[in-house]
């Protein structure tokens, strides 16, 4: 019985090998991995900072820059500062922001929050201003509630910072399908 287990995890290794050589032999690679083809020059992406409706203030900021790390990863896009000189202009708008508990210590005092930002994302096409998509896009981060005011301010923008960098992988694996 001890042989027969041994020889099946072998050929079980052995088919999860074979599987993953045929998968890269035939050029699959994640969306947005590969260079553009020989000649063409990959489309150019604007990410200007975002409008903010909300009260949370530096919040617009943390997003584009969020946003614009992220897709500086990607070898599908190139990034320009420029909305004026760019393919593609991906526009944001922080519409609200709340905080709400979802643990106590008592009845009076909260042990973890939870910060809810609501974006409006829109990517249009510069050159004839056509959307060419529009998405809502929220996040939901928890975060220790700390007794010193900065503390807690700290810990709910490490959240945000999260939850924006979360968005910002959706929303390129979204542009990357479209483009």
């Amino acid at each position: 019985m001890k042989g027969f287990c041994r020889v099946f995890k072998v050929n079980r290794r052995m088919i999860m090998l074979g599987l993953l050589l045929l998968l890269t032999g035939c050029g699959y690679r994640p969306v947005g991995s590969a260079e553009a083809p020989t000649g063409a020059e990959p489309p150019t992406l604007a990410i200007p900072l975002f409008a903010n409706r909300s009260t949370e203030v530096g919040l617009e900021s943390l997003l584009a820059n969020t946003f614009i790390q992220t897709f500086g990863t990607c070898k599908a896009l190139r990034l320009t500062p420029r909305p004026e000189g760019a393919d593609l202009v991906l526009e944001g708008k922080v519409d609200s922001v709340a905080n709400s508990s979802v643990a106590y210590f008592n009845i009076s005092r909260s042990l973890v929050r939870r910060v809810t930002v609501r974006v409006e994302l829109q990517l249009v096409q510069r050159r004839t201003g056509k959307v060419i998509w529009r998405d809502v896009g929220t996040i939901q981060e928890d975060y220790v509630v700390n007794q010193t005011y900065q503390q807690g301010e700290a810990f709910k923008e490490q959240g945000m910072r999260r939850g924006a960098a979360t968005l910002a992988r959706k929303m390129l694996d979204k542009i990357l399908l479209v483009i």
